[in-house]
């Protein structure tokens, strides 16, 4: 019998200023990021996506933060949520 492992993942929501759970929208909202570099590049260039859609703001100064929040293996893309406003990145347990 083969042990199901436990990894990371990471989901990026669109929200309101407020990031009510309400706001997010589960059923549009599908893809799920692995804790990869890969996964990692792609959540970014979701995000750059949205930025340039104007439906996510990020201040021009932390456009690095944001990026180096996501790409560094060792922390979670979690932490990039400080500088977005009307969206949010969330972590959630993945099966393998």
């Amino acid at each position: 019998m083969y042990k199901k492992i436990q990894r990371n993942g990471y989901e990026f929501f669109n929200c309101n200023e407020n990031r009510d759970s309400f706001s997010m929208n589960p059923l549009y909202e599908t893809k799920m990021y692995r804790n990869t570099r890969h996964s990692r590049r792609l959540l970014w260039y979701r995000i750059k996506e949205e930025l340039k859609k104007k439906s996510i703001v990020i201040a021009k100064e932390n456009l690095t933060n944001v990026r180096k929040a996501i790409m560094n293996m060792s922390g979670s893309p979690v932490d990039a949520n400080q500088y977005i406003k009307f969206g949010i990145i969330l972590e959630k347990q993945m099966e393998d």
